[in-house]
């Protein structure tokens, strides 16, 4: 979320999780990610956490 305001166009009654892309139920972990430290250690990490966002984004669909 920039500036605390969900992405344009975004049509959930929730906020984005984390790491998810501006459409809803896309994830983006690694060096795809805006700002990302382009090491591995951190790119598995995100790729860790993202996989608990899928799921809680699973529960909601």
């Amino acid at each position: 979320m920039a500036d605390g305001k969900r992405p344009k166009g975004w049509k959930p009654q929730r906020d984005p999780f984390l790491l998810e892309t501006s459409v809803p139920g896309i994830f983006a972990a690694g060096d795809v990610r805006q700002g990302a430290t382009r090491r591995v250690a951190a790119a598995v990490g995100e790729g860790a956490n993202v996989v608990s966002q899928v799921h809680q984004y699973l529960r909601t669909v």
